[in-house]
């Protein structure tokens, strides 16, 4: 005997329908990190090798980028953000931003790539573009040539 269920999962999205269903919750200061390091290619190991002094500083470097990812946590020290920012670029602004104003008054931030309204594309030196309150051009953009 064959039994019908009703669908109850759902089919993966594509990152442009990720990042527009993003669009409702509020970007969090670990999250906006999180994105910004990947933007730039980098992993959790990667980021706390380029921290650590020396070898036996590597567990605490690695820790430290693994909570300041985690929710409702944030730096508490600008040093660590100077520190952070040496090795990927993101801007303390937005980031301060995040972490300490109410959701209404956050910048638009892309829920792709982590760019704010006021950071410059690299090869063109002009601001982003938005394709949606939530994706830059560029996100975007990538998204439709995968799907090409």
């Amino acid at each position: 005997m064959m039994h019908a269920f009703p669908r109850t999962f759902s089919l993966p999205q594509s990152r442009q329908d990720c990042i527009l269903s993003a669009a409702h919750v509020p970007l969090t200061a670990a999250a906006y990190l999180r994105l910004r390091r990947e933007a730039a290619g980098l992993t959790i190991a990667g980021v706390a090798c380029a921290l650590a002094r020396k070898p036996e500083d590597l567990a605490t470097a690695t820790e430290l980028v693994q909570l300041l990812e985690q929710p409702g946590n944030s730096a508490r020290k600008s040093e660590t953000l100077y520190a952070l920012q040496a090795v990927f670029p993101f801007d303390q602004e937005v980031y301060g931003q995040l972490a300490n104003e109410p959701a209404e008054r956050h910048p638009q931030v892309c829920r792709g790539c982590g760019c704010s309204e006021w950071d410059t594309d690299d090869t063109h030196a002009v601001r982003f573009a938005w394709a949606s309150v939530a994706a830059c051009v560029r996100c975007v953009g990538a998204e439709q040539e995968q799907n090409q």
